[in-house]
């Protein structure tokens, strides 16, 4: 797609993807970058440069209001 290559090719360097801090997270993360702005060589330098560890704790918890709108949501799927 020609708006991922021009993203790429004017700010590239702003554009930060965030992954847990386990290993083969941020290497997936690496090659998911790569792959999605045709960008070339090797994974190390893609991944020192784009992907940046978050914070993670707590994304998967059940939380009553993400409970809520999850009900919701599965429910508009069912009725579509």
């Amino acid at each position: 797609d020609v708006g991922l290559l021009r993203l790429h090719s004017t700010f590239r360097h702003d554009l930060k993807i965030y992954a847990s801090d386990e290993g083969r997270v941020q290497m997936t993360a690496a090659a998911f970058a790569k792959g999605l702005l045709a960008l070339d060589g090797e994974l190390a330098p893609i991944l020192v440069q784009m992907v940046k560890s978050a914070n993670t704790n707590g994304l998967l918890d059940n939380d009553a209001d993400s409970t809520k709108e999850q009900e919701k949501l599965k429910q508009t799927l069912h009725e579509l």
